[in-house]
Formats: C-alpha cells, sequence, structure tokens
C-alpha cells in the first residue's frame, strides 16, 4: 500500500477546509492523503498509529502566546483550535519519528513546537525585509532562495537557486535547537529547514509548491522526496 499522509485543514467558521494543490501534491507522488481537522488528542494519537507520514499545511497565523510574547497590532488572524491540534501533532510525530514536511504556516508551527519563535509580522519587525506577501497570481514565483549545499533540499533541487511564490507575513525568528536553516531569502528571512538529527526526516518549507507544481513541475520534488523518504525508512 501507498505511504499514508495525514493533512491537516484549515479550520474557518466551524469548517474544516483544504486547497486541493495539497492532497493532488500528496497523491501525485505516490501518497495516499487524509485530510485531518483540529481533533482531540486522543483521536489525534490513533492516526498518528494509522498513518506514515504528517504534512502541515498553509494557513492563518500561528498565536504567539505560544512562544512566549503578546501580540502585535499587526497580527492577523489565529486559530487556536488548529495551533493546539498541530503542536500536538508536531511534537508527537517526532517523539515517534514520524517524517514531517510544513508548508508556510507549517514550518512556522514545526519551528516553534520544537521551541522556537516566530516574527510575528515581518514588514514591521524586520528591517528591510522583501515583499513575503506578493500580489501575483499564486503559481507564480515572485523571489528567489538560496539553497545550502549539503543539505536534502540541495538534493531534491539540485540547485543553489530556487524561485517560490510567497504569501506570509510571519517567518521563523529563532530557530529550534532540533532544526537547522537550509534556505534564505535574500533578505535573510529563513525559507527552508530540516532536522539536526540524522534520524529524524523533517522538510519545512516557507513557500507554497503545492500552488506551483502544476505550473513548474520541479515544484513537485519536494512531496516526491518526503514519499520516498516514508518508504525508505519503512523498508518498502
Amino acid at each position: 500500500m501507498r505511504p499514508k499522509i495525514a493533512l491537516t485543514s484549515s479550520y474557518i467558521e466551524e469548517k474544516a477546509v483544504l486547497n486541493e494543490g495539497y492532497y493532488l501534491a500528496v497523491e501525485k507522488a505516490g501518497g495516499i492523503p487524509f485530510i485531518t481537522p483540529p481533533l482531540e488528542e486522543v483521536t489525534l494519537q490513533e492516526i498518528l498509529e494509522f498513518v506514515d507520514g504528517v504534512l502541515i499545511t498553509g494557513g492563518p497565523d500561528v498565536d504567539p502566546l505560544l512562544f512566549g510574547e503578546d501580540p502585535v497590532k499587526e497580527l492577523g488572524e489565529v486559530s487556536p483550535a488548529r495551533d493546539k491540534a498541530e503542536i500536538f501533532l508536531v511534537k508527537e510525530a517526532f517523539n515517534r519519528g514520524l517524517p514531517v514536511m510544513g508548508i508556510c504556516r507549517g514550518i512556522q508551527v514545526i519551528n516553534v513546537a520544537l521551541g522556537g519563535s516566530l516574527y510575528q509580522d515581518l514588514p514591521s519587525q524586520l528591517k528591510g525585509s522583501i515583499k513575503h506577501s506578493q500580489s501575483a497570481p499564486r503559481w507564480y514565483a515572485t523571489h528567489t532562495v538560496k539553497v545550502q549545499k549539503g543539505t536534502i533540499l540541495f538534493e531534491i533541487f539540485n540547485s543553489e537557486e530556487v524561485k517560490v511564490n510567497s504569501f506570509h507575513h510571519q517567518a521563523i525568528k529563532n530557530i529550534s535547537p532540533n532544526l537547522k536553516a537550509v534556505a534564505y531569502a535574500p533578505d535573510g528571512v529563513v525559507e527552508a529547514v530540516e532536522a539536526v538529527s540524522q534520524d529524524k526526516f523533517i522538510l519545512g518549507l516557507q513557500w507554497h509548491p503545492e500552488g506551483m507544481w502544476q505550473k513548474d513541475p520541479v515544484q513537485l520534488k519536494p512531496f516526491e522526496r518526503f514519499i520516498e523518504e516514508i518508504k525508505r525508512r519503512k523498508g518498502r
């Protein structure tokens, strides 16, 4: 059977929703997607016993109280139920050794769950930051990221430079001790992370490859590597 992936969903006005790009990318890459809304921890634990990997998707801002800060006035909408569920999923998956992928909000949740912090609002908190919330279509790349050699991400793209889209105003500030930054935007913002330990597989991306891969197939490669890593670890 193909690897089973839990994809977290947004929780908006008592509805669990997810852009199709996520689950279609997982399917195209060789996995079976299971959309996972914010649920009780006991239920999430059982889900983690069933799936082979976890994908934390994009969405609203992460509550700064979770990394010890009061909210700035520029903070956007937060989702307490989603924050709670996703942070639990990341911690549990990390402890169980399940591969984890995170996209946009997902990279931020992973960092916070593992002890890091965020910029609540890049335009007001990081001098000289570029525009990270583009007005162009979702599939269109609006800036580049510099990829570090000797990383999984470099293996994925086989390039030191990748063109990406950008739809965020929060970003990693202090990185978790369990993570390492492997790609940066021109202004120094962390654009990708991996696990420090080789025993863990974590791939966090600040951009939205699920919004690009249907027009730019190279952006499917992170999903393919995620699925390949699950298969390798399970000995399939």
